[in-house]
């Protein structure tokens, strides 16, 4: 059980949730189904006896599985014995699906648990008895009904950590290759994400022009020390509030200018998390070579016409808002995918058409294009 608390991907929850059913509930085999979309067959199979290419075996299995229809019929049931979906023993034991795949597998008898999310189910575990093995008893499915929450709880945590691991890649793998430089620091100060561009505008910072040139910027990538000290003393003006009731301010962003190339422009921001997590700030940094409204006394925002320049003026949550918006989003979705209420989403919005001069979302998703 200690384990299956513990277990923070599939190969970790595969490994307790087995141990777990086998002494529990004794079974010939016992089959691990995740990664559902919608009601279709399960894209991660684990199954012990392992079979093998056990992926190609399932994907072929789920065309005769007698299971799906009485799934998707039932929506949300949590248990069934395979006694009550199939047909009388003499007739099951005489049909494709047994002779084909059971009877290889070695049973004759089984059990499922099954998880749902929406009426969709997300994940299910089946365990399996041979011929000549009882069938399960009214105390092992009770024993199955107690462990039920605490396998869900696992299934639930394994699930979003994947997510994020997988939204995380998504979102550096989008943002390596935009003309606009972008790193990421820790709270100590070092460098988690460097996209292309930050890579290569760190050259210009950090040598001349006639040594750059000869580098390759992802090996001789080094945050440029004028980028640190500014977020040294971003993370000292915030480190003084009450870390409990930690919010950004409007002036939490630093800028700085290279001192020899005043083309070369960062604007620090610090990414804040919740007031009661666990995680630490981070500096979001981009790197550009255009010019600042504030450096051209014609410019103001409402000027700001090209797509990453009108991003540059915000902070990280405003601009993440403004794409949201530019996918269709409402304030209710974008709520929701961002973890913060209406109200908070609409006042962050109104400062995103403040700070780029518009007065609707048809005018920002204009300028976004």
């Amino acid at each position: 059980m200690l384990d299956l608390h513990g277990a923070l991907d599939v190969d970790s929850l595969w490994t307790a949730v087995l141990r777990v059913l086998r002494a529990a509930v004794p079974s010939h085999r016992v089959t691990l189904f995740l990664g559902h979309l919608g009601m279709g067959e399960a894209r991660v199979v684990r199954t012990d006896p392992p079979i093998a290419r056990a992926a190609e075996w399932y994907a072929e299995r789920g065309r005769l599985n007698p299971f799906t229809p009485f799934i998707e019929k039932n929506r949300g049931l949590k248990f069934y014995r395979f006694e009550d979906v199939l047909p009388p023993y003499r007739e099951w034991v005489r049909t494709e699906f047994y002779l084909k795949f059971a009877k290889a597998e070695g049973w004759d008898k089984g059990l499922s648990m099954a998880f749902w999310q929406n009426r969709e189910v997300t994940s299910m575990f089946s365990l399996y008895r041979a011929p000549g093995e009882s069938a399960f008893s009214a105390g092992e499915v009770r024993t199955l009904h107690w462990l039920y929450p605490y396998i869900g709880a696992a299934i639930e945590r394994v699930q979003r950590l994947h997510s994020e691991r997988l939204a995380r890649r998504s979102l550096e793998e989008f943002n390596r290759g935009i003309p606009v430089g972008l790193l990421l620091l820790s709270w100590d100060l070092r460098s988690e994400f460097a996209n292309q561009e930050g890579q290569r505008q760190a050259l210009s910072w950090n040598y001349p022009d006639s040594e750059a040139r000869a580098l390759n910027p992802r090996d001789a990538f080094s945050l440029p020390p004028q980028v640190v000290d500014a977020c040294r003393r971003l993370r000292e003006k915030v480190q003084g509030r009450d870390p409990k009731t930690l919010t950004l301010l409007p002036e939490d962003v630093e800028e700085v200018t290279h001192e020899a190339r005043p083309q070369l422009r960062a604007v620090i921001s610090l990414h804040n998390n919740p007031g009661n997590a666990l995680a630490k700030p981070r500096f979001l940094v981009v790197l550009d070579t255009r010019r600042s409204p504030s450096q051209s006394p014609s410019s103001n925002a409402s000027e700001v016409n090209d797509r990453f320049g009108a991003l540059r003026e915000l902070t990280p949550r405003e601009r993440e808002i403004a794409l949201l918006v530019c996918e269709g989003c409402s304030n209710a979705e974008i709520a929701q995918r961002l973890s913060k209420s209406v109200l908070t989403i609409k006042t962050q919005l109104n400062s995103v058409f403040r700070k780029l001069g518009v007065k609707s979302r048809a005018r920002l998703i204009t300028m976004m294009r």
